[in-house]
């Protein structure tokens, strides 16, 4: 039993019970907070608010820029909680004027999950100009909607379900295709292109609605994103009627967007589609972190919070076993990380998560807990999503053992969704904990229907930069997200090749480059793609060892293996996968990439052009959307070859310059200096045989700098001195032959010093009594 099950003590002062004691003391009282750790209080001006700092503070890990959150800081956020029975709104005002001013989210209220358009000529008409963007979307509520119960009408039911899907094969089997009959008014799901086009298996296609509100016309395309997107106009003109703003303000379309979704619809295909719904400027969240956000915020009312409570009482037992530890080891590490494990249904799947929360941030009331750590989600699809509840809290068991094996248990199982799905849950759950023994005795919580979409609140409000905090990073304050995310992956990315061009049969096994529970946002990733690989998975062996690999791959690199280069290059596919459950299929996404082949040419006469190399990146991001970049100069093999051939003759060429300039420097170094102690020794030897016993007989260091003053013009020296003693200059090995006139006489002549400095003194010396070292 893990210590998360049971109860215990205080963990330090000023845990989350002082906190919601405090708040439900005094409900209006909700400022900034006490100053941050090392703030100066005692004296000077009071220090700067977590808003004031935070004033250009965003997501960055969300697809929204800097620039748009400016825009659109002063209109509330519109929260959906759009997979729910019935979507619920939610919102977060504005920022405020004055930083220090406290704001909180707001419900909005429910709303229908369809949208249901009027059967008549002018709705017809209306529809097909709002499409067209020649009429707005108040004409449109106008002409063209109405409600699910009027009799004349048809309704567009779940759009969000068929979210950038390509094909009607891509949808879960179990999924209502609503269809009619050829010229009869009504909707219709089919398989079509972004242009109305026949489907050609690319990523163009789409499905779509084939909508008709009048017999006779043709049928109308409404793509899911549209309706999806007719949808948030409601909730927007909803919230601004909550804020009792004017329902003719144009402004109210601007309200930014944050939508909750659930990890199996956390897919590029989705995400895009919901990006283009927004008008690029939504912000999206897994909707199991949106319900612990929105369960973790205390009651405006005062009443207790369920969730909190369990957590103060786990954080107060982990405290204690700290304390304990430490008087052991003044250095024992404190772990402040509590598990919360969470369970949400909707009317087509199940999941299970896990997630780590720590930092309690007294400040923010909206926003207890700083980090929320997932650590592992599993998701299914099912026409009876309860069915599979037993299947996810077991493979989310085996999940948790894997990532995070030093990972304490659970303090809390947390249901989310409508009052009757959480009902359904805690029944489910008393039956599966009496076999699973693990966390049976894990206290279960509830939460309100309403948990998901104020949690995608406060997470819109942090994405926008509305809430956050200060915190004291190496002696500097700085203003922090108030909630600080690190998710996983709930879709598993992958990469497949096939070497062999059209042909479907010669697909390689697909290869997993990002799994499940993969930490995001995650890459680029690269993936190298080089013709003379491919011409050795194309007409080599099946298997091949590392060495024999390289060898071959060598072996064709040269000139003569271009036409084979060429033609494994202009057959490589390559396709990018992701699966949404753990037990789907993969789903392509994007077209088959050629990434080996250029095009050449002008329009109607291009050409496909074999290139050498290129490398594939890729990476997926914190909402699930993958991006894919091919980086390289996609040099064709031709000139690839020719590239290589010539690279290597200026290799050779340039290293051998190099080595005959250096070597040439080196030569010429070596024999200037053997030149110059030869003669050096010479002009010693000379000395010692022309003038023994003078100042310049054996002075290496006078011989050395006379040799160097005459080094460009050495005759001259030796003429000199021949001139000045009347004695010839002789190489070393030559002067035992000689035989001086001095010696010959058998007198040795002394040199008069006393009177050579009297003739100096009175300046009769000549230039014939100075020897060539005297000027030293």
């Amino acid at each position: 039993m893990s210590l998360a099950a049971h109860s215990g003590g205080g963990m330090g002062g000023g845990g989350m019970g002082a906190m919601a004691m405090a708040h439900q003391a005094n409900m209006g009282q909700r400022g900034a907070g006490p100053p941050p750790k090392g703030a100066d209080a005692g004296h000077g001006a009071p220090p700067p608010s977590a808003a004031v700092l935070g004033a250009d503070l965003l997501d960055k890990q969300q697809m929204i820029s800097l620039k748009q959150v400016k825009y659109l800081s002063h209109l509330p956020i519109v929260a959906v909680d759009l997979f729910a029975p019935e979507p619920t709104l939610a919102t977060f005002p504005p920022k405020p004027v004055d930083p220090s001013e406290s704001i909180l989210p707001r419900l909005v209220g429910k709303m229908k999950a369809g949208v249901s358009l009027k059967i008549s000529e002018s709705s017809h008409k209306t529809l097909r100009k709002y499409l067209s963007n020649s009429r707005p979307y108040t004409a449109l509520q106008t002409d063209t909607l109405c409600k699910a119960s009027d009799k004349d009408s048809v309704t567009l039911e779940s759009p969000f379900r068929w979210l950038g899907l390509r094909r009607l094969e891509d949808a879960p089997r179990f999924y209502d295709k609503p269809s009619c009959g050829a010229d009869e008014t009504g909707v219709e799901l089919v398989n079509s292109t972004l242009d109305g086009s026949d489907p050609k298996g690319d990523d163009f296609d789409r499905v779509v609605y084939k909508v008709r509100l009048q017999q006779g016309k043709k049928a109308v395309a409404v793509l899911p994103e549209e309706a999806v997107q007719m949808l948030l106009h409601q909730a927007q003109m909803y919230t601004a009627t909550k804020n009792k703003t004017d329902l003719a303000d144009e402004e109210i379309f601007d309200y930014p967007c944050a939508v909750a979704i659930p990890a199996w619809a956390s897919h590029d295909a989705s995400i895009e589609a919901l990006y283009d719904a927004t008008s690029n400027t939504g912000v999206f969240f897994q909707r199991s972190v949106c319900a612990l956000a929105g369960a973790l915020q205390l009651a405006a009312d005062g009443k207790p919070n369920s969730l909190l409570e369990r957590l103060q009482v786990v954080r107060e037992a982990l405290g204690k076993e700290w304390k304990k530890r430490r008087a052991i080891d003044d250095n024992a590490p404190q772990n402040e990380q509590v598990l919360v494990i969470l369970f949400g249904v909707t009317d087509d799947g199940f999941e299970a998560t896990a997630i780590q929360v720590s930092h309690v941030q007294r400040s923010l009331t909206t926003c207890i807990f700083g980090n929320f750590k997932v650590l592992a989600n599993v998701s299914y699809q099912d026409k009876d999503p309860m069915s599979r509840m037993e299947q996810c809290s077991t493979e989310l068991e085996k999940a948790i053992d894997s990532v995070a094996p030093e990972a304490d248990g659970p303090a809390a199982l947390v249901s989310y969704g409508s009052r009757e799905q959480q009902d359904k849950i805690k029944s489910a759950w008393d039956k599966i904990q009496k076999v699973q023994t693990e966390w049976s005795e894990v206290p279960f919580i509830s939460t309100k229907s309403d948990a998901v979409a104020m949690g995608t609140a406060i997470l819109g409000a942090v994405t926008h930069g509305r809430q956050s905090v200060l915190m004291d990073k190496g002696g500097k304050t700085k203003a922090e997200l108030g909630v600080r995310i690190q998710n996983v992956s709930p879709c598993a990315v992958g990469v497949r090749i096939n070497y062999h061009g059209d042909d479907e049969s010669k697909w390689e096994p697909i290869k997993t480059i990002f799994d499940f529970d993969r930490r995001i946002p995650a890459g680029p990733y690269p993936i190298e793609l080089v013709a003379s690989e491919c011409v050795v998975h194309r007409t080599g062996p099946a298997s091949l060892s590392d060495e024999d690999f390289i060898k071959a791959i060598k072996e064709n690199e040269s000139a003569a293996h271009i036409p084979t280069r060429e033609e494994a290059a202009l057959n490589l596919r390559v396709e990018i996968l992701q699966r949404w459950t753990r037990d789907g299929e993969w789903k392509r996404v994007a077209d088959v990439m050629q990434p080996l082949v250029k095009m050449e040419g002008g329009e109607g006469e291009e050409t496909r052009v074999a290139c050498e190399s290129i490398t594939l990146e890729l990476s997926v991001g914190v909402t699930g959307m993958l991006t894919s970049n091919l980086v390289g100069d996609r040099v064709s093999v031709v000139q690839a070859t020719k590239s290589a051939r010539s690279a290597k003759f200026y290799f050779y060429f340039w290293t051998g310059l190099a080595v005959l300039i250096i070597g040439g420097f080196l030569i010429r170094s070596y024999w200037e200096e053997r030149v110059f102690d030869r003669d050096t020794t010479k002009l010693l030897n000379y000395y010692k045989h022309a003038i023994p016993g003078s100042i310049a007989d054996g002075d290496e260091r006078n011989a050395r700098f006379i040799v160097w003053k005459y080094r460009s013009n050495k005759q001259k020296l030796w003429d000199h001195l021949e001139k000045k003693y009347g004695i010839p200059v002789l190489e070393p090995e030559q002067w035992e032959e000689y035989k001086s006139p001095v010696e010959n006489e058998g007198d040795e002549e002394n040199e008069d010093l006393d009177k050579k400095d009297i003739k100096r003194e009175a300046g009769t010396v000549g230039d014939d009594d100075d020897e060539p070292g005297d000027e030293l």
